[in-house]
This record gives structure tokens, C-alpha cells and sequence, in this order.
């Protein structure tokens, strides 16, 4: 009882000690601050808004944004570090140190490893020889196509990778802590964003015709129809999907379509590339990470 009583005049002290004008100013400027950065910082680019989330994700180009307008600099060091050729496994623990002269702002701390979902699997149309199909998971995208999950074959591939978005996740920790941030911005929502526009872009670039008819619409007045079904009852509505959707997957879908009915005299060659095995590492990641 008496260590809580001391502890609670202790907080009294330092309240007391404050100079109430001065924080209430410091608390106006962070105001200021945050709707200047909101101005200042475009969508899509700075910051991504995710359907049904209640703060915008901050991303890289946007705190390289609210560095430079502060002056601040990132420095980074290893807290931990795990790289184990032989198993496959790579695991980076990174603190992001911001910087003003000598000065520091912030620190944030950010971690990845080769364990994670999106880099320990890849979901394969067909698997390779000798692999039982009974002990693989079978998945079925939001498109209805199946595959097969199984473990990722090139993971030594993503060491960089992986440690690029611990290195990310440190930093946009860092910079929300800038002015209170974290009242405006989130991070936790962004790997999630970057994962499913990869996973739309190798998709996409993977398709064969017969997954293109295959593919299913999960918005509209034709919501659980593939598009086959849709091009035969209603050929405009395909046609706006074509031209106007910005799902990439279904948009690539129906210009495959379009350009097979368009050119009868490929189907054969179609056809046959579809008899071909095709892999979509749907986890994969660009070096480049924007945050």
C-alpha cells in the first residue's frame, strides 16, 4: 500500500512540475503536423486504405516523406540474426534508431522470418514427381481454382527479401512514433496489402485460358459465377469487366478470353500450353519493398 501511495505521489510531482501552457502547445502543433502530413502524403502511394479498416497503412515512400520534412535520418542495428543455409531458415530482429544531428527521435524495432505464410509456402497448379498427393493440403482460391500448398523449394531465394521487411517493419515503427502517428497511420495491415497485389500480379502473368473461364467474380450482380457462365448470359457485362474492373486477376482473365475468341486459330496452342504444369509462387516477394 505504501509503495503504491509513494508511486502515486510521485506522478502528482511530476504533473505538478509541468508547464501546462507549454504542453498544450506542443499538443496544437502535433495537431498541426498530423493534418499537414495527411495533406501532404498521396493514397496508393504514401499510404494504402484497406476495405472495412478504420486507419490508413502507412507505407515506405510515405515515412521517407515525413523523415525528410523533419529532417530526421534512419539508422538501423541487428538485435538479432538468424541465417541458416542448410534448414532453409532466415529470421532478422532490427531496431530503427531516427536521427536528428546526434539527436535521437524515435526507435522502433521490426522482425521477419522465412517461417512466416507468405514465404514457407508456395501453392503449386500440379506437384512435382514423388509427392504424395494425400499428404499436401489442398487450397482453393478466392478465384475457385485449386491447388496444392507446399513448402516453399527456393526460400534461400528470399533472405533479402526477408530481411528488407524486417528492416521496413523497424522503420514504419519508428516513424509513427514521429508527432503520434499511430493516431492517424497503422502498419499492421500492410504486408497483407503488398501480399495480395503480388499474389494478383503472378497469378495474372500464370493464367491459362482454361483458369480464365474458370475464374470466379466475387463482386456484382454476378457474385459466385465464373466467367464463362457470365460471358454466355450477359457478353456487355463481360465486356465492362474487361475494360473497367480493377481486380487484375479477372481483368487479365477476360482478356485472355477476348483474345482467344478474337483468334480461334491460337486455341489449339492454347490448349496445349495449358497441359503444361504451372507453378504461381504466390509468396514471393520484390527486393524492392515500398513499405
Amino acid at each position: 500500500m505504501n509503495e503504491i501511495m509513494i508511486q502515486h505521489q510521485s506522478q502528482l510531482s511530476l504533473i505538478d512540475s509541468l508547464d501546462i501552457q507549454a504542453v498544450t502547445q506542443t499538443m496544437q502543433k502535433i495537431g498541426t503536423f498530423q493534418s499537414i502530413v495527411q495533406q501532404a502524403l498521396k493514397q496508393e502511394h504514401d499510404y494504402g486504405i484497406i476495405p472495412g479498416t478504420n486507419k490508413p497503412t502507412l507505407l515506405k515512400p510515405g515515412g521517407e516523406k515525413i523523415c525528410m520534412m523533419m529532417g530526421i535520418n534512419p539508422e538501423y542495428d541487428f538485435l538479432d540474426k538468424i541465417e541458416d543455409y542448410q534448414k532453409g531458415f532466415f529470421a532478422y530482429n532490427i531496431k530503427c534508431t531516427l536521427k536528428k544531428l546526434d539527436m535521437n527521435v524515435a526507435q522502433g524495432v521490426g522482425s521477419c522470418n522465412s517461417y512466416e505464410k507468405k514465404y514457407r509456402w508456395v501453392n503449386v497448379d500440379t506437384l512435382p514427381d514423388g509427392v504424395d498427393p494425400t499428404t499436401v493440403e489442398n487450397v482453393t482460391d478466392k478465384y475457385g481454382r485449386h491447388k496444392y500448398k507446399i513448402p516453399n523449394p527456393n526460400v534461400c531465394d528470399l533472405a533479402n527479401t526477408i530481411l528488407k521487411m524486417a528492416k521496413k517493419r523497424a522503420f514504419i515503427d519508428a516513424v509513427l512514433q514521429v508527432a503520434s502517428l499511430s493516431d492517424v497511420f497503422t502498419q499492421d495491415l500492410e504486408d497483407m496489402k503488398e501480399f495480395l497485389q503480388q499474389e494478383q500480379q503472378v497469378a495474372a502473368e500464370n493464367m491459362t485460358l482454361e483458369q480464365a473461364y474458370a475464374l470466379k467474380v466475387n463482386f456484382g450482380k454476378y457474385k459466385g459465377q465464373n466467367l464463362k457462365e457470365i460471358l454466355e448470359v450477359d457478353k456487355k457485362y463481360f465486356d465492362w469487366l474487361r475494360d473497367n474492373t480493377k481486380d487484375a486477376i479477372i481483368k487479365q482473365g477476360c482478356q485472355i478470353i477476348a483474345s482467344a475468341l478474337a483468334n480461334p486459330q491460337n486455341n489449339q496452342s492454347q490448349a496445349q500450353s495449358q497441359s503444361q504444369p504451372q507453378v504461381n509462387p504466390l509468396n514471393q516477394e520484390d527486393d524492392d519493398l515500398p513499405f
